[in-house]
């Protein structure tokens, strides 16, 4: 990556530069991208109602996915899937769904920065089902961030 983030500062306070992983660039441009969508999203809703709204988002989601597969050569294995991972992208896309039909509800009739906050509380139920069912270890790191969003989650909700 081309990107890179300062790790510390040593006794002639010259800047030591790390590269940043790919994972974590892809995570911020998520982040980014993603938070954009909210506000794209609720701004077209002013002039829609939220299945509308979720239908083009959905069609113009898919259509982009499909054509990054595509030319990525991402669909030259789809046959060879097997069942038990079909079954878990079946459960994903059917979770994901009812995630985008709920948050465009609520999106619809509420500001967009208390909804999106207080959804990032879905954060606890990956927290919680990574260690279960993927046994991912529990870190103090991974303990604080997940205190500061549930109450960051109270005080919105409490507002």
């Amino acid at each position: 990556m081309v990107i890179y983030s300062t790790n510390s500062m040593d006794n002639n306070h010259t800047i030591k530069l790390n590269r940043m992983q790919p994972w974590m660039m892809y995570a911020l441009l998520s982040t980014l991208t993603g938070g954009a969508a909210l506000v794209f999203a609720k701004m077209g809703m002013k002039q829609a109602n939220d299945h509308t709204a979720l239908v083009i988002r959905t069609a113009v989601l898919f259509s982009v996915v499909l054509i990054n597969a595509f030319i990525s050569g991402g669909l030259k294995d789809i046959k060879t899937i097997p069942g038990k991972a079909l079954g878990w992208f079946v459960l994903a896309g059917l979770s994901t769904a009812i995630y985008w039909i709920l948050f465009f509800k609520a999106m619809k009739t509420a500001n967009v920065s208390v909804v999106s906050t207080i959804d990032k509380g879905g954060i606890l139920v990956t927290f919680l089902l990574s260690y279960l069912i993927l046994k991912e270890p529990i870190t103090p790191k991974l303990i604080i961030g997940a205190i500061l969003i549930i109450s960051g989650t109270i005080v919105l909700m409490r507002s």
